[in-house]
């Protein structure tokens, strides 16, 4: 069976911003009976795309990697959540790994005319972006435009979007603020991903 709802942690770090911040949404989830799978990526073996072109013609990865089951996970999930650290203005490079490899969703549906995803099922996405700096107006400006083509390319809508900042100083659970509007984004995401029933 697969899980409904993909946590996508894009940090190397155990136990600081991003970590907790993944555990607690996994929690959410499961507290309201939506299954979910928390992927912490920098512990899985996945390749660079190296623009082979090899799904430009078969709508396929050629790479055979811990991102292959990925792939149909994301045909049959309800959602996608990704929470990544801001590393110069954009999302961590692994993360930025995984959304490379999605060129053969994307091949499949745009190149080729043969979508590999059911691109009639509603899906909803969800972007948690952690910051250490003091806020800059480009803080955030990469990674949004990067994971927007990113939900564009699995089929999910990016209804919502969460910028944290100044964690270098405050930390997520010290940032009271912060918490309460995850959590009121995380109950209005969960009520969302129940009405797609």
């Amino acid at each position: 069976m697969y899980p409904e709802i993909l946590i996508i942690n894009g940090s190397p770090r155990k136990n600081k911003n991003c970590f907790k911040i993944t555990n607690e949404v996994n929690s959410a989830l499961i507290e309201n009976a939506i299954s979910c799978k928390i992927f912490n990526i920098y512990d899985m073996d996945i390749e660079y795309c190296t623009a082979c072109g090899f799904c430009d013609k078969t709508g396929y990865c050629r790479i055979k990697d811990d991102m292959t089951p990925m792939y149909e996970m994301f045909n049959k999930a309800k959602g996608v959540i990704v929470i990544s650290p801001v590393h110069f203005d954009c999302i961590s490079a692994k993360v930025k790994t995984v959304v490379d490899r999605t060129q053969a969703i994307y091949a499949s549906k745009y190149i080729l005319n043969k979508s590999s995803i059911d691109r009639d099922k509603k899906r909803i996405g969800m972007y948690i972006a952690v910051g250490g700096s003091t806020p800059y107006p480009s803080q955030f400006m990469g990674g949004q435009t990067v994971m927007d083509f990113f939900f564009k390319s699995v089929n999910n809508k990016l209804m919502y979007n969460l910028h944290l900042n100044n964690t270098d100083k405050e930390t997520y659970e010290e940032n009271t603020e912060f918490r309460n509007k995850l959590q009121n984004n995380l109950d209005s995401y969960i009520k969302d991903i129940k009405e797609l029933d």
